[in-house]
């Protein structure tokens, strides 16, 4: 700054500062400076609300299902990116679930609108068209698209969906506990049915500005589910060497349908991290997941009970036929102490397996209960 310039400005004056601002020679009055203050802030206020007002224009929601649909899938694969919170695998599998259900339900009502009514027979246009009915669920969409659009949709798929469903209802009705790889896993499936699905059932039928866009979306999705996968086979890597030593004690988990599940203690899978308080409920999930048998058809057919009482620990948790990670067959496990038998006889009185010892074929009931009337 040059000498004339400060002495201008006064001594240790600034540019920069308030006092080397211009200010009005004329004198302020009481009332002229809250009058110019006011003025002021009336029109900031005014400038202030029209802004807001902007700001606040309502939203508007306009997904299609196929969009609704894969932004479902979006949030599934942000909530099970790097370490997930109990909240994010809540969140995936509820998402997950109204992905499926939405994006199956997009597919077959084209083939017909009546058909992803929950009773199609008593469906009514008008109804349909306002919206105000009780739809199918993902599994029956994946049944109806089978049987009524001749859809060839894996079988595996419809398994995945049943369980996905029965955790989601768990979780909306009376809670549950599972642990991250497993819903990680379930997902994995889920999710590479679905890309699967919505390029070839989907897509095809697309104007050429949404499937692009659509493209761009399944492009994150992907990513994403290449990232879980990822995840999963780096765990699967680490503990592959520790089941080692035991394949002929290790069978596939009904879970996660990986071959993890070591009986040594509590029957635990070593890949999902599921405990098995219950080993009937780990045997009956075996024989719908890893054996493929539908209990409910099974019973409806009059068949018998495939889940019978263990001779060792006389819990209901002994299953036939089952293969081991060593590539065995086991003739009877039992889900619950994981003891292995060969041939088992048959109680003569309710016909429970049972060890024949001495040509004496009772189960432990139909003993006790026949020497307690000797």
């Amino acid at each position: 700054m040059t000498a004339e310039k400060q002495a201008a400005l006064g001594p240790g004056s600034d540019p920069l500062s308030p006092a080397a601002l211009p200010v009005s020679s004329a004198p302020a009055t009481a009332e002229s400076a809250p009058a110019r203050g006011l003025g002021r802030r009336v029109e900031a206020d005014s400038a202030a609300e029209a802004s807001v007002r902007e700001v606040r224009e309502p939203a508007k929601l306009a997904y299609t299902p196929i969009e609704n649909g894969v932004d479902y899938l979006l949030s599934v694969t942000d909530h099970l990116a790097d370490e997930p919170s109990p909240r994010d695998l809540k969140y995936a599998i509820v998402h997950l679930h109204s992905a499926t259900e939405v994006l199956l339900k997009a597919r077959l009502q084209r083939e017909h609108w009546s058909f992803v009514f929950e009773k199609p027979e008593g469906a009514k246009r008008a109804v349909f068209e306002k919206g105000d009915f009780k739809s199918c669920g993902p599994l029956d969409a994946h049944d109806r698209l089978t049987n009524l659009a001749g859809l060839a949709l894996p079988k595996k798929s419809a398994a995945d969906l049943e369980q996905l469903g029965r955790w989601r209802n768990a979780l909306q009705h009376y809670g549950l506990t599972v642990h991250a790889p497993a819903v990680e896993k379930l997902a994995a499936n889920v999710l590479d049915f679905l890309l699967t699905f919505i390029s070839e059932h989907l897509r095809p039928s697309l104007p050429p500005r949404e499937r692009e866009a659509l493209d761009r979306e399944m492009a994150d999705v992907k990513a994403g589910l290449t990232s879980i996968k990822r995840l999963l086979e780096i765990r699967w890597k680490r503990i592959e060497a520790e089941l080692e030593p035991a394949r002929s004690e290790t069978v596939r988990c009904p879970q996660c349908l990986k071959d993890a599940l070591v009986f040594d203690g509590e029957p635990q899978c070593r890949f999902c991290e599921t405990v098995w308080n219950d080993g009937g409920d780990a045997a009956r999930l075996y024989i719908e997941n890893v054996q493929d048998i539908s209990l409910h058809v099974h019973f409806k057919d009059g068949g018998d009970d495939l889940v019978t009482v263990c001779p060792e620990c006389d819990q209901n948790a002994l299953v036939a036929e089952v293969d081991t990670a060593a590539g065995e067959t086991v003739p009877h496990l039992c889900f619950q102490c994981g003891t292995q038998f060969g041939h088992l006889g048959t109680c003569d009185r309710c016909g429970t397996p049972v060890n024949e010892v001495d040509g004496f074929s009772l189960c432990s009931d139909c003993s006790n209960s026949y020497f307690d009337h000797l």
